[in-house]
C-alpha cells in the first residue's frame, strides 16, 4: 500500500519545543512519528533528512495521491472541476453528466531529466470517444483550447497507449504504442514517461498482470522547449461519465532552462505623453534605459508593474499624430539574464486607413536562387497607419479572394515609408545587403505565380480593398530574358497601379530589387515649366539598358485647356510607325505618357535616333495641334 504522506514529530525535553515537518507525497514513504528526541539527536537526524530527502523535495514537480479528497488544493487543479471528484478510495473521478471532453491541470516546469509516473483506470472499452489523456507537458493550463506540449493518450480507436505533440490544436502521434494495449473492460495501467536533457522521449505501460513495465516506444523530439502545466484529461459518451480514475501521480525533473530570448508584446500611446511596454514574460529592468528618436524625448519616470512584464514611461512632452517614433532600449532582460530580441520598437498615435491611403510598390513574384518572394507597399498618406491585421492576398480564377496571409500585430507604418513582407527576413537581408533600420516584416507565405497573378491588400475582414495589382511578366524589360530574381518596381506611387507603364523592371545595379527603400526605377512626375511647349520629353536622350539610369523617357504634355484627344507615336528614321503610345485617349489639363524603349511587338528598340509624333485635338472647338520631337535611345 502507498502511504499518501508523512509527519515527523520531535519534541526537545530541554526546551520542549516541537518542530513539526511535512513532507510531500512520495512513493514507498512509510509513516513514520518520532517521539521525544534530544536536541543533539535532533540535530543530526534533521541533518540526516535534508541530506536525504531535499534533493528529491526539490525536483518533484507534482506528487498526488487525492488522499485529502481535495484536489483543488495543494495542488491547486484548475479546468472543468465539476466533472471531477476525489471518491471515498481517494481516487480522481470523471463525475461528468453527459457527454464531454473534461481536464485539470497544475503547474508543473518539469522537463529535463523527467520521469511522469501516474496510474490510470478505465471501467469501460476504450475508443476514439473513450479515452484519457495524461498531458506531461503544457504550455497553456487550458488544455481543451490548444497548447503546445506532449501528452500519452490512453485507448482510442487501436486501443493503444501512444506518446503525441501537440502544437496549438495539431496533434501528431510521435510513438506509436502496441494495438489492443487497451483491449478490455475495465483496463487497469501504470503509465511511466521518461525525457532526458536531449529530447529523448521513453513510454512505457504496466499492466496489474504484470511485473515490470513494457515499453511502448522511443522518440527523440525537441519541438516543445518547456512547460508549464501538468494536465488530466477525458473523453466520455453519456455512458461512461463515471469510468475514468486517476491516482498516485509522480513527476520529477528540473526545469528547462531559459535561453529563449524575450519579445515585445505591445507598445502604446496611454496618454498624451506617456508609453506602456509589454513584454512576453517577466523582465529584468535594473539597468535597463529608455530613449526615444535618440534622446531628444526627456524621460521624466519609469512606472514597473508588479508582474515585472509591463512598464510605463512618462515623457517632458507629448507625442504628436503623422510622427512615427522610435523607442531604443539598452540591458534590457529577462529575468534568466536573456536579452531583449529587439532593442528598438517603432510607435505612433494610428489613424483610420481610407483608400488609396497604401499601394503596392515593388513585386518580387519568382525569387533569386539564393533569396526569397517578397511584396512592398507604401504610405502616402501623412498619418501613421497601423497595418496590424490586414490581409495581403490573391484572387482565384473566379474572383473570390484566397485566405492569404496576416500582417503581425503591433505593425506600424509611418507617412511615406516602404514595409516588405516576406517568408524569411534574414535572408532578404543579406541577398539585399540591407541596412537596419528599414521595415522588413516576416510574415507566413504563400508561394506567388510566376507568370502572373492578382495581389490584394484588403481589411482583415476581406471587405475594403486598399489595392489591387495584377501583374504580368511580360511587363518586365525587354532586355531581362530571365525573369527570375528581378522585381517589378512602381516608377512612382502616384502612378495608376493596373497600368503596365506605370512599372519598371529594377535596375541591374541595386541587383534587381529594392525592398524597403526608393525604386531605382523611381521618377518625379512634377516637372519644370514649359511656357512655350505643349509637349516636350524628358529626357531627350535615354538608356533604356535597365542599369537604374534614365532607362525611361517620360512623354509631358500641358494644356490651356481640358477636352483634348490624343494620338501619340514613336517613328523610326525611315518615319515607319514602331510604337503606339496613345491611340484617341482625352487628356488632362497636364500629364504624361511614358516609353521604354520597346516595339509594339515587345523588342527593345536598336540605338540611334527616333521621332515622337504628338498629335492632339479638341473635338468641341476643332482646335488641332501636332509636334514631331526627335528622341535619341542610347545602350551604355
Amino acid at each position: 500500500m502507498q502511504i499518501k504522506s508523512f509527519y515527523i514529530f520531535a519534541l526537545s525535553l530541554d526546551k520542549y519545543s516541537i518542530f513539526y515537518l511535512k513532507l510531500f507525497d512520495y512513493q514507498k514513504l512509510t509513516a513514520k512519528v518520532i517521539h521525544f528526541y534530544r536536541f543533539s539527536n535532533l540535530m543530526k537526524r534533521v541533518k540526516l533528512f535534508f541530506m536525504i530527502f531535499v534533493p528529491i523535495l526539490m525536483t518533484a514537480q507534482v506528487n498526488e495521491s487525492f488522499n485529502d479528497g481535495d484536489f483543488l488544493e495543494n495542488p491547486e487543479w484548475i479546468g472543468t472541476s465539476v466533472n471531477f471528484k476525489v471518491n471515498t478510495d481517494g481516487q480522481l473521478q470523471s463525475s461528468a453528466a453527459a457527454t464531454s471532453v473534461s481536464y485539470l491541470s497544475t503547474p508543473s516546469e518539469a522537463f529535463v531529466n523527467a520521469v511522469w509516473e501516474c496510474w490510470v483506470k478505465i471501467n469501460y472499452t476504450t475508443s476514439s470517444s473513450n479515452y484519457a489523456s495524461i498531458y506531461l507537458v503544457s504550455d497553456n493550463g487550458e488544455i481543451l483550447n490548444g497548447c503546445n506540449g506532449y501528452y500519452v493518450q490512453v485507448g482510442g480507436t487501436n486501443d493503444e497507449v501512444s506518446l503525441f505533440l501537440q502544437q496549438g490544436t495539431k496533434k501528431t502521434k510521435i510513438i506509436d504504442g502496441a494495438d489492443k494495449r487497451t483491449d478490455g473492460n475495465p483496463i487497469e495501467l501504470k503509465i511511466r514517461v521518461t525525457r532526458d536533457a536531449d529530447g529523448n522521449f521513453e513510454l512505457f505501460s504496466q499492466l496489474p498482470s504484470e511485473n515490470n513495465f513494457v515499453r511502448e516506444g522511443k522518440v527523440q523530439n525537441n519541438v516543445v522547449k518547456n512547460s508549464s502545466y501538468f494536465g488530466l484529461l477525458y473523453s466520455n459518451t453519456s455512458t461512461t461519465g463515471a469510468a475514468y480514475l486517476f491516482d498516485d501521480i509522480v513527476v520529477t525533473a528540473e526545469k528547462a532552462p531559459d535561453t529563449d530570448a524575450p519579445d515585445w508584446q505591445k507598445i502604446s500611446i496611454v496618454a498624451p505623453d506617456k508609453l506602456e511596454l509589454q513584454f512576453t514574460e517577466k523582465m529584468n529592468f535594473g539597468n535597463v534605459q529608455f530613449e526615444v528618436d535618440e534622446g531628444v524625448w526627456e524621460l521624466l519616470k519609469t512606472e514597473i508593474a508588479s508582474d515585472k512584464k509591463s512598464v510605463k514611461l512618462t515623457f517632458a512632452e507629448a507625442f504628436e499624430k503623422g510622427n512615427l517614433y522610435t523607442l531604443y532600449v539598452t540591458e534590457l532582460t529577462d529575468l534568466a539574464g536573456n536579452a531583449i530580441k529587439s532593442n528598438t520598437q517603432n510607435f505612433g498615435i494610428p489613424e483610420a486607413i481610407l483608400p488609396e491611403d497604401l499601394v503596392w510598390n515593388e513585386v518580387m513574384f519568382e525569387n533569386p536562387q539564393h533569396s526569397t518572394e517578397y511584396v512592398e507597399i507604401y504610405n502616402k498618406s501623412e498619418k501613421v497607419l497601423d497595418v496590424s491585421g490586414l490581409i495581403f492576398t490573391t484572387r482565384k480564377t473566379d474572383g473570390e479572394l484566397n485566405s492569404g496571409n496576416k500582417v503581425p500585430v503591433q505593425t506600424l507604418i509611418g507617412p511615406q515609408r516602404y514595409m516588405v513582407f516576406c517568408p524569411a527576413a534574414d535572408s532578404l537581408s543579406q541577398y539585399f545587403k540591407l541596412l537596419s533600420g528599414l521595415h522588413i516584416v516576416q510574415t507566413s507565405w504563400s508561394a506567388l505565380n510566376n507568370e502572373s497573378a492578382t495581389l490584394v491588400l484588403c481589411n482583415a475582414a476581406k471587405d475594403t480593398v486598399y489595392d489591387e495589382l495584377t501583374y504580368n511578366v511580360k511587363w518586365h524589360h525587354a532586355l531581362i530574358k530571365e525573369p527570375k530574381g528581378v522585381a517589378l518596381e512602381r516608377i512612382n506611387p502616384e502612378l495608376p497601379t493596373q497600368n503596365a507603364t506605370s512599372w519598371h523592371s529594377a535596375a541591374s545595379d541595386v541587383n534587381y530589387g529594392t525592398p524597403g527603400y526608393k525604386n531605382s526605377q523611381y521618377r518625379e512626375l512634377e516637372s519644370g515649366s514649359n511656357p512655350d511647349k505643349f509637349v516636350w520629353t524628358e529626357p531627350e536622350a535615354f538608356s533604356p539598358d535597365n542599369d537604374g539610369n534614365d532607362d525611361v523617357c517620360f512623354v509631358r504634355y500641358a494644356l490651356n485647356t481640358n477636352g483634348y484627344v490624343a494620338n501619340v507615336l514613336i517613328l523610326n528614321a525611315a518615319g515607319v510607325k514602331i510604337c503606339e503610345l496613345a491611340n484617341n485617349i482625352l487628356l488632362q489639363a497636364e500629364g504624361f505618357l511614358s516609353w521604354d524603349g520597346k516595339t509594339d511587338k515587345g523588342l527593345n528598340v536598336n540605338p540611334g535616333i527616333y521621332v515622337l509624333y504628338f498629335e492632339m485635338f479638341n473635338p468641341i472647338t476643332g482646335d488641332k495641334k501636332s509636334k514631331k520631337l526627335p528622341i535619341a535611345v542610347s545602350f551604355r
